[in-house]
């Protein structure tokens, strides 16, 4: 601080003749300078244009050692001018020691990024952090970084521990159980390097957890250690994970293992208590193509919970169109509209009282989304016979329905329709037109009608 103090002392005092740019640069540099003496906030002033400022700022920094600096100066080291990038490799110099571990574990993401920035060679730094990070002495503060990290610098503090770390079963226990989805992922495969008995007690370990990616890997590792994989693989047929029962199934046969035989004896035994169970047993019987009889699907259907009714959904045919019709009152949109999308498939002449009672009940409590979904179930004519037959039936509403029949004649563009019969169409033109001579559509619109 000395020193600059003296530097900015001869620059107030220099008194030789400078162009007004020059004398303007001067100023601004002996202010800016002044001010952050005086504050002690030399971090902001590290990314000035001046060179020459970013260079006392640095020189500044080098007394003032914190996280924050250490953030300035790893910025600094890919600076375009070469003299600021070699001030800013020597100040950081300083924290290459065991004392400052927790700022550089801290700071650990932007030194991770000098490794893609090519204005200098960052090899040197890197090894050097790499080395103290994994010293013996702080190897407590790394590991403890290590639990709470996520992204790349979990992966990085992973890799570095597996280097060093002299138990590493411990070490791959914490990995198999990490919040990070690829660290789980990397320590599933270092567990190939261990005596088969270490690890095939870490993947067993690690095989219920969450996480379908990370699962697969566990299983695919660990099926080549088991004596007898028999029995996880009957278990992991009725995994409620598509990519579990994908590998299961194709493993399976190598085993003499039949995956209907699986499903048929499990459904000889009672209904899943958790969620789980129902959408192992709905997923692998939808993927064998197998009809579950209808006491299952019943109470699929009616589960408590709002993944399992979904997956019900997919499997109730015409001989429960009853369920489908009940499942549209479900308060999850997504049931709603997996029953909406099977009764699309049902014929229309099924359809029709049962959607007609519903629509007639609640049209006006319905969503926007859940209304257009059901008039989207019938037949495109049908549609418009609806809408005039609430016209007919309710004249009090006579404004309200003859809007609903013009904005459908609006959306109209070469009507597809084989359902609906050729003499119900002209009767339904004839309708369409006496409303249009009366006014209550537009002639506009209704011309759309008649493309």
């Amino acid at each position: 601080m000395v020193a600059i103090r003296k530097w900015l002392a001869r620059l107030r005092n220099h008194q030789a003749p400078v162009t007004q740019w020059a004398d303007q640069r001067r100023d601004e540099a002996a202010r800016l300078l002044g001010n952050a003496e005086e504050s002690g906030d030399w971090i902001a002033l590290t990314t000035h244009c001046n060179g020459f400022i970013r260079e006392v700022a640095i020189r500044a920094l080098r007394d003032q050692p914190s996280p924050e600096a250490l953030a300035a100066l790893i910025e600094r080291l890919n600076d375009w001018v070469p003299q600021i990038r070699d001030l800013a490799r020597e100040s950081l110099e300083h924290y290459l020691s065991p004392s400052h571990v927790q700022a550089l574990l801290i700071e650990l993401a932007p030194l991770m990024a000098l490794a893609s920035r090519h204005r200098a060679d960052h090899g040197p730094t890197l090894t050097a952090v790499r080395n103290i990070l994994q010293s013996p002495e702080v190897h407590s503060d790394v590991y403890a970084n290590f639990l709470t990290r996520q992204g790349s610098a979990a992966r990085y503090l992973f890799k570095l521990l597996l280097e060093k770390n002299i138990d590493k079963q411990t070490l791959l226990r914490d990995a198999l159980a990490h919040r990070e989805l690829t660290v789980r992922v990397a320590g599933v495969a270092a567990c190939q390097a261990l005596p088969d008995a270490q690890a095939l007690q870490l993947l067993q370990e690690a095989l219920p957890r969450p996480g379908a990616k990370v699962r697969v890997c566990v299983m695919r590792t660990l099926l080549p250690l088991l004596e007898n994989p028999q029995p996880l693989l009957c278990t992991a047929l009725l995994d409620d994970s598509q990519s579990i029962r994908s590998l299961a199934c194709w493993v399976a046969p190598k085993h003499g293992i039949d995956a209907r035989a699986i499903l048929a004896g499990r459904l000889t035994e009672g209904f899943p208590k958790a969620k789980r169970g129902w959408l192992g047993i709905l997923a692998l019987a939808a993927e064998l193509d197998v009809e579950l009889e209808q006491r299952w699907l019943i109470a699929a259907a009616r589960s408590n919970y709002p993944s399992v009714r979904r997956a019900a959904m997919g499997q109730l045919g015409e001989g429960l169109l009853v369920e489908l019709l009940v499942a549209l009152e479900d308060p999850s949109d997504t049931v709603f509209l997996a029953a909406v999308a099977q009764l699309n498939k049902q014929s229309w002449a099924s359809l029709h009282t049962g959607l007609d009672a519903k629509l007639n009940r609640d049209w006006h409590a319905l969503s926007d989304k859940r209304r257009h979904a059901l008039m989207r179930l019938r037949p495109k004519w049908q549609q418009v016979a609806y809408l005039l037959a609430r016209l007919t039936r309710e004249p009090t509403e006579q404004v309200f329905w003859a809007e609903k029949v013009n904005l459908w004649c609006e959306e109209q563009y070469q009507i597809v329709d084989p359902v609906t019969s050729r003499s119900e169409r002209v009767k339904l033109i004839e309708q369409l037109r006496g409303l249009a001579s009366r006014g209550l559509i537009s002639s506009t619109n209704f011309a759309r009608v008649l493309k």
